[in-house]
């Protein structure tokens, strides 16, 4: 896992947990609710089930990058 996936589950678990335990004051439920929606919201960042968030670049993206990084500037 990437320093910045890392990042990124650690702020949307605080985050969420900030949410919940909101919610949860004012609607009157258990205090539980913070950590629960603390830890779903970072394992869906951190996990990224459908690829959205953390792409991987095709090895077709990564040679056209190359060719185009090789030709000389037009400045």
């Amino acid at each position: 896992m990437t320093a910045k996936r890392i990042l990124a589950a650690a702020l949307w678990f605080y985050a969420g947990w900030y949410a919940g335990a909101t919610i949860a004051y004012f609607l009157g439920v258990s205090e539980v609710l913070g950590p629960i929606l603390g830890t779903a919201a970072a394992g869906l960042i951190a996990g990224d089930p459908r690829g959205i968030i953390w792409t991987v670049r095709s090895e077709r993206i990564e040679r056209r990058i190359r060719a185009l990084s090789a030709q000389p500037s037009r400045a």
